[in-house]
């Protein structure tokens, strides 16, 4: 995965670390295509107007879910793509199939320098 790749994962990562946002994924994933109002979802977690609204903005900005008007209400629905990118990285780091790493550059895309060999001879605080 290249560094641009990996940056947008962080974002939909922290998004989720968080269990009542968990709480909410489910209960979306439950609905389906069509999602569910915020309403139904506030009643099924338990989770006051103001502390919902404030999650279900950050899973949207994330790219997570979906809002969709519908009325008076808004609903929400995943956004499989986002999901299915996510979980083909994690599927990655626990031995499915990745790209090769790719040398590191420096500036002006030039392959980055090799430091020296570190002197052995020296103690460290890092204990090598």
């Amino acid at each position: 995965m290249t560094e641009p790749q990996a940056q947008k994962q962080v974002p939909i990562l922290a998004a989720l670390a968080q269990a009542t946002r968990l709480q909410i994924l489910d209960r979306v994933a439950d609905a389906g295509p069509d999602g569910v109002a915020a309403g139904e979802i506030a009643r099924a977690i338990r989770c006051p107007a103001s502390t919902l609204s404030f999650h279900l903005k950050e899973l949207s900005r994330t790219g997570v879910l979906e809002a969709r008007p519908d009325g008076r209400f808004i609903r929400y629905a995943l956004k499989k793509p986002t999901l299915q990118a996510l979980a083909g990285y994690i599927a990655g780091l626990a031995g499915g199939t990745r790209a090769a790493p790719r040398g590191r550059r420096g500036a002006a895309g030039r392959p980055a320098r090799r430091s020296r060999a570190a002197d052995t001879s020296q103690l460290t605080i890092f204990g090598d």
